[in-house]
């Protein structure tokens, strides 16, 4: 399939891309590009907690030495 850019930059192919639809597009070093639908990953709920007086973000499971370090990377 061939797609041609209008003279907005704006490509358009009803059976590829839905309506309202978010998509990641990354150059690659081959010189193609590559389109990735995004997706809303589900996360679980968090709720506020009172102890001792203080109050506290959780949502039911406990955080990882894995977890800080993963934050930590992501940490401008």
């Amino acid at each position: 399939m061939k797609l041609v850019a209008d003279s907005r930059g704006r490509l358009t192919a009803a059976d590829l891309f839905r309506p309202n639809t978010a998509f990641d597009a990354s150059p690659q070093p081959d010189g193609s590009i590559r389109i990735v639908e995004l997706v809303e990953k589900k996360s679980p709920r968090a709720r506020i907690i009172r102890r001792g007086g203080r109050m506290y973000l959780t949502n039911g499971r406990k955080i990882t030495l894995a977890d800080c370090q993963r934050a930590l990377e992501d940490f401008p």
